[in-house]
């Protein structure tokens, strides 16, 4: 059984999730299937967690640098999401919805920037803990939201090209 404690943090700061330290990778599958409505997610025989790319789930993936700056956009556009880091190489992943693909001329420019969107039928691994620091080597720039659906794929990228 999970033991969490889920607090509402403030008014405009979503909520905020503390687990017992004996939580398993198949109960923090269970809990980002449940709690945050991510689909789909599974445990891998190595024991990551993972979130498959499938039917209408996608990533969007970017320099670390750049991701800092379309989070702040998205903030300010009331639209953030899950945002995940990884240290290695220093990148964040943005989950959303696939509602279709960008432009050639788009897809381009992102390219030219280091930004891709994640190909379907791959997987996302998700961390184990809400701290900086996981065995995954990653963590959350911006936890998923109880009851807060993912943004669009062409939302991410209007923000994207707005800071680039």
């Amino acid at each position: 059984m999970i033991d969490i404690a889920v607090v509402k943090l403030g008014p405009n700061e979503g909520w905020s999730v503390r687990l017992d330290e004996s939580t398993t990778p198949q109960e923090w599958a269970q809990l980002y299937r449940s709690l945050f409505g991510l689909p789909y997610v599974h445990v891998t025989t190595p024991g990551f967690v993972v979130l498959p790319l499938l039917d209408t789930v996608a990533a969007l993936n970017t320099p670390e640098s750049l991701g800092a700056l379309i989070l702040d956009e998205m903030k300010s556009r009331g639209i953030p999401g899950p945002v995940l880091v990884r240290d290695r190489p220093p990148r964040r992943t943005f989950l959303v919805v696939f509602d279709g693909f960008p432009d050639t001329d788009c897809l381009e420019n992102l390219e030219r920037n280091s930004v891709d969107i994640g190909p379907h039928r791959s997987n996302v691994i998700l961390p184990t803990g809400f701290g900086r620091h996981t065995h995954e080597g990653r963590w959350w720039a911006r936890p998923p939201q109880r009851d807060e659906s993912l943004p669009l794929l062409s939302e991410v990228v209007d923000a994207t090209r707005a800071v680039m």
